[in-house]
């Protein structure tokens, strides 16, 4: 005989959780895509305090702040907070991928997962791990501006969000600039990559508040639905 409880669970709707209380933006998971690059530019900015003493901005790459021989505490603050830094975003891209219903939208995701891979293995593997640091760093500044060049392309289909798939698309292209000017000795003055490496991260953060702003305010629904 069927109890009580059984009876009001089949005639009880099951309701469905919406997107923002699966991912809420401003609480966790969500918040992660605020917090993360707020913690990967804070270490950036102690280490470099902490290593006043012998880095340029013109003369050293930012891997440089994570090699131990150039200082242990500033490389522990720079290595770690790439590492928790690339794990929170892990979370966050996670979970908002979670609520996307849009197959191209999940798709376009993909490399940037990759990335964040690649920047936890740069606080991983720093400069002492020798060459694995330089492919894990290539992986990185590589695969990031696929990840917003396939967003970009995704949302060429909704006409409302035309302006975002132009910035996704173009964006990368300047941190592009950027590094082939170095690499073809345009900016000689320039020995070491510090300058292309923020370019590339400024580039990538401002996309991904982007979204989350455009989250926040309910505007994605038209994936996320």
């Amino acid at each position: 005989m069927m109890s009580y409880l059984q009876l009001k669970r089949r005639i009880t709707p099951t309701r469905t959780m919406s997107a923002d209380e699966k991912c809420p933006s401003r609480k966790f998971p969500g918040i992660l895509g605020i917090i993360g690059p707020i913690i990967a530019l804070v270490a950036i900015s102690v280490a470099i305090i902490l290593s006043l003493s012998w880095f340029t901005w013109d003369g050293n790459a930012l891997s440089d702040l994570g090699n131990y021989d150039n200082g242990l505490l500033a490389a522990i603050v720079f290595n770690v907070g790439l590492v928790l830094a690339g794990a929170l975003l892990l979370i966050f891209s996670y979970s908002f991928t979670k609520v996307i219903k849009d197959l191209p939208t999940k798709i376009g995701f993909i490399p940037f997962f990759i990335a964040l891979i690649f920047l936890i293995a740069i606080g991983v593997f720093s400069e002492n791990a020798g060459a694995i640091h330089f492919y894990v760093s290539v992986g990185f500044f590589g695969s990031f501006p696929f990840a917003m060049w396939f967003v970009g392309l995704g949302f060429l289909r909704f006409r409302k969000f035309w302006w975002f798939s132009l910035i996704s698309i173009i964006m990368p292209f300047f941190s592009i600039y950027m590094w082939t000017s170095w690499f073809g000795g345009s900016f000689p003055f320039w020995s070491g990559n510090a300058i292309p490496e923020i370019t590339t991260a400024f580039t990538g953060i401002g996309w991904l508040w982007l979204i989350w702003i455009l989250y926040d305010r309910s505007d994605l629904s038209i994936i996320t639905q």
